[in-house]
């Protein structure tokens, strides 16, 4: 398995984890046809093997794999043990390795599992993101962006039943980016949450297979399936504008791939009001102090 790059092109390289199949396939081969060297990672090693030799057939890109499970433990040592220097670090990290976990309502399920959901959807994911900000700024000031995909239904005024594990995981990390935001303003670094919507993927079947307990979540999965939802090349697309320069400075937002396109497209409209694709917020606009 290739899993080398050359340095050199750090600045115009991508880490992409879950890269080998579902939303983040395409995320991969949305970036290298806008010339984006890629560093693929992923658990599952025909994946990630077929993709990277796909992609590099396709476009004119270096495309690094580093064969990777991120629920287990040193597994984020070793991602960032490729980058030993902090000028090899790539410009950009788009996390999105994810999956259900463990499925059904809180009162059923089998709490140490429920807990290990936590592993892949946010420990794993805010251990990369400490990694790469400390890197970062410890290196050459250049422009970088993180984009941790969110989901979890975060973005809507629906709650998917027995899905606790998964979506408690993802609103923790759209508070993440927020307080990460925070810390490194100022500092050239963008960090965003992007929810993709409903993407025919495997995370789909794992839904199916959970049966009607899920509820809406299941009906809208066999939707999904059955040819419905959201294209992945939605969410490919505004990753791909996030990473622009134009968009540097948009940074500690959530946002909707798929209702959130227009916005995106004018970045200064949105870099002027920092309220803007952030959670609800009760504060003195809406709820004034009485005098």
């Amino acid at each position: 398995m290739n899993a080398r790059l050359d340095r050199a092109n750090a600045a115009r390289t991508a880490i992409v984890t879950g890269g080998a199949k579902g939303i983040c396939r395409v995320i991969s081969d949305q970036l290298a046809g806008l010339g984006w060297h890629l560093w693929l990672c992923d658990r599952d090693a025909p994946a990630l093997d077929e993709t990277a030799t796909w992609i590099r057939e396709r476009h004119a890109v270096e495309v690094g794999t580093q064969l990777l499970d991120l629920r287990e433990p040193g597994a984020v040592d070793a991602l960032f043990a490729a980058f030993t220097k902090p000028d090899e670090l790539p410009s950009a990290m788009i996390c999105g390795a994810a999956d259900y976990g463990v499925l059904g309502p809180l009162a059923t399920v089998d709490f140490a599992a429920w807990k290990r959901s936590f592993d892949l959807n946010f420990f794993s994911v805010a251990e990369m993101i400490q990694r790469y900000v400390r890197h970062a700024m410890a290196g050459p000031r250049r422009r970088r962006s993180i984009v941790v995909m969110g989901g979890g239904g975060l973005g809507s005024a629906q709650v998917a039943v027995a899905t606790a594990a998964y979506s408690c995981a993802k609103a923790a990390l759209n508070r993440l980016v927020e307080v990460v935001h925070e810390e490194v303003n100022g500092h050239g670094i963008d960090i965003n949450c992007l929810l993709p919507g409903l993407v025919n993927t495997g995370m789909v079947d794992q839904a199916i297979a959970a049966g009607p307990v899920l509820g809406p979540l299941y009906e809208a999965s066999l939707e999904v399936k059955s040819g419905g939802g959201t294209p992945p090349e939605t969410a490919a697309e505004f990753v791909a504008q996030l990473l622009t320069d134009g968009c540097g400075g948009v940074s500690g937002r959530l946002f909707s791939a798929k209702w959130d396109r227009k916005a995106i497209a004018a970045p200064e409209a949105v870099k002027a009001n920092p309220d803007l694709f952030r959670l609800r917020r009760i504060d003195d606009d809406l709820f004034g102090k009485k005098k």
